[in-house]
């Protein structure tokens, strides 16, 4: 979503009913290059290093939440993917965030399978992008974060073709 935090659909929401936990659909894309590297981006908020993702807007789809998510943080442009997993467990996906909004997510998993463009290694909502090998991942932001991106990587590595829903 291009503009503030504050007129995006989760900033309009949270005016309206404080911190109370919320479901939230967000959407997060695992992009690689030719060489198999998983794309990183430092965002602009916390300059912390996480996988190009974020919260869907009214009136969007969830691939279209994701292809935006990736060309608002990176500059590319995705042409297909596929959903490999989708994560909603209230045990794993709940969470409260720095300023006391509790959060149940519900995240949908893509795999990317074509994009094109250059990779913009700054843009709105980054500062910084690059491709690391899935042995050697940029360090998280929290612990939650990088379990979250272990079991990202574990369910991209045994998907098949089978959603996997947990």
């Amino acid at each position: 979503m291009s503009g503030s935090w504050q007129d995006s659909y989760l900033g309009k929401l949270r005016k309206v009913v404080g911190m109370q936990k919320i479901i939230v659909n967000s959407v997060r894309a695992i992009v690689l290059d030719g060489e198999g590297r998983a794309l990183f981006i430092r965002r602009s908020g916390d300059r912390k290093w996480g996988m190009p993702a974020g919260a869907m807007e009214l009136d969007e789809s969830v691939f279209d939440a994701m292809k935006r998510e990736v060309k608002e943080e990176t500059g590319l442009d995705v042409l297909r993917a596929t959903l490999i997993a989708v994560y909603s467990s209230p045990s794993t996906q709940a969470f409260t965030d720095g300023w006391g909004n509790e959060h149940h997510v519900i995240e949908y998993l893509f795999r990317v399978d074509e994009w094109k463009g250059t990779l913009e290694k700054e843009t709105g909502e980054s500062v910084d992008a690059n491709f690391y090998q899935l042995d050697n991942l940029p360090e998280a932001s929290n612990e939650l974060f990088a379990r979250h991106h272990e079991r990202v990587f574990k369910d991209y590595k045994k998907f098949v073709g089978t959603l996997i829903l947990e």
